[in-house]
This record gives structure tokens, sequence and C-alpha cells, in this order.
């Protein structure tokens, strides 16, 4: 599945105080959606017509004439990116979906196109707080094994533009300069920042911490959806300052987790001093 996305290799340009050189980071982040199992498919998305498009052993769709049809679609649920303390701001997706649907054909022979419909991809950076929806590029198979597996497959690169960063990168070099736990833990310069200005990410979205696909297509009459996989590539700058506590490493290597409503239950931070 993962050579859905494009390769390509990302590297954060951010220049850090007294740095530790790790070189550049990279990683991709799997989805994939089973919609012959009721329950990974409620558990990892949404959909129309929950109670018209329905789910069996044969995948999600419903039982009709397969000239009639549902425009519906199926969002993702919100997967987090990045580390904990590290955030991406480009980042390369392939989606596939399987089976694709299958063209009518009448009885005079006239073939009807099902048509493939689109997959739009979104992001924040804390769960509130959403980019517009950005759709893909058609794509076809790559690899031996998708072109054994027929399916609908689409590709694309969502990069956050490096002006909607500047504001963000400069705060970042202000708590860079604080005496704090960890200058490079972006987490806790996130509360820093919203402290002084809690409507930050109203105007700005700097980063991708989290991403939902949406598909929208249409349903037809007897044919049903089997899988949605994505595959989301990812690169961060592993260049960065130690944490005063060398085991905060271990504790942090998970995906982005700060969450706008954590954050109203938080307790306040203490303000750090300068150097």
């Amino acid at each position: 599945m993962k050579s859905l996305a494009p390769l390509a290799v990302f590297v954060c340009m951010i220049t850090w105080a007294s740095p530790s050189a790790r070189g550049v980071m990279s990683s991709y982040t799997p989805i994939q959606i089973d919609f012959t199992n009721a329950a990974d498919a409620e558990k990892k998305a949404t959909w129309a017509y929950p109670d018209k498009l329905t789910i069996t052993d044969a995948g999600l769709g419903w039982d009709g004439e397969p000239l009639a049809s549902y425009d519906g679609w199926i969002q993702t649920k919100p997967r987090a990116l990045g580390f904990s303390w590290r955030t991406t701001f480009v980042i390369s997706v392939g989606v596939a979906i399987h089976p694709p649907a299958e063209d009518i054909v009448l009885k005079d022979g006239t073939k009807i196109s099902s048509g493939r419909g689109d997959v739009y991809v979104r992001y924040s950076p804390d769960l509130k707080h959403w980019s517009t929806w950005q759709v893909l590029q058609h794509a076809n198979a790559q690899s031996p094994d998708e072109k054994k597996d027929p399916g609908w497959y689409y590709a694309g690169v969502i990069r956050v533009p490096y002006r909607e960063r500047d504001e963000y990168i400069a705060l970042l070099r202000e708590y860079w300069e604080l005496d704090v736990p960890w200058k490079s833990d972006e987490e806790a310069a996130v509360r820093w920042i919203l402290q002084k200005d809690p409507d930050f990410f109203a105007r700005h979205l700097p980063f991708l911490g989290y991403i939902e696909f949406l598909y929208e297509g249409s349903f037809r009459g007897g044919q049903r959806i089997k899988s949605l996989k994505a595959d989301v590539t990812w690169s961060v700058s592993g260049i960065n300052t130690p944490p005063k506590d060398e085991e905060e490493y271990k504790k942090r290597d998970v995906p982005w987790r700060f969450k706008a409503e954590e954050e109203k239950t938080a307790e306040p931070l203490a303000p750090p001093d300068k150097k």
C-alpha cells in the first residue's frame, strides 16, 4: 500500500538555537478502513444516509436497482501526524478505494459509467480549527500489486504556505529564548502561544497536526465499497535542542496529541524566565 504515496522527502526549514542534529525523521501513517467489518468501519469513519447505506460482508452500500443511486460521502475520523513534540507542515498522500464500481450495461449494449468520485483532505492543529477541503488528483495504479487489485486511486501533496507559518515560527523563536524544560517541545510552545493569544489558530493553521479524508461519489444499487486505504508520508526536522531530562524523548515518541477541548481544563503554565 505504501506505493500509493508519491516518493518525497520533506525537511522543515527551521534553525534551532543550540541544536543537536539528528537528521531528518521521515515516516508514513497508514489508514485502512474495512467496510466489510461494521465495528472497524464505525470506529474509523462516518458516512451519508447510514439508514440506507449499510454494511454487510460485501461492504458499504445498498441493495437496489443498478441504475438507481445515492450521491453520498464517506468521511474518515481524524488521524494524528508527526510527533507530540514536533509537527509537520507538508505531506504526500495516496488513497485507494476498492473495488471500483462497475459500469452499467443496458439491454442495447450501452454502457453507463459509474464514475469514480473525488477524494478531499483537510487538516487541523487542534481538532477545532480546520482548513478547507482540498481535492486530490485522480491517479493510476503504480505497483504490480495495485495493478492486480483494481481500485480507484487518488494522490497529492498538501503543504501549509510558508507565509501562513511566519508568525508561528516567530513565536517559536521567542519560546526558544525562555528557560523551559525542552526548547524544541512544540506542544508546550503551542500552549504558551495560546495563553498569550487564545485565538491564534482562528487566524493561522501553521502545521498539520491532524488530517481527515472525505470521499464523495455515487453509491449505485447492488455495488458496495469494501475498503478505503490511505498512506500519508511525512517528515520532520530532527535538528533540535535536547530536553533537560533525556528520558522525555521516550515518553514523547507518539503522534501529535494537542487538542483544543483539553486546553480548556489544562493547568495554567507558569511563566518561564528569560535566560
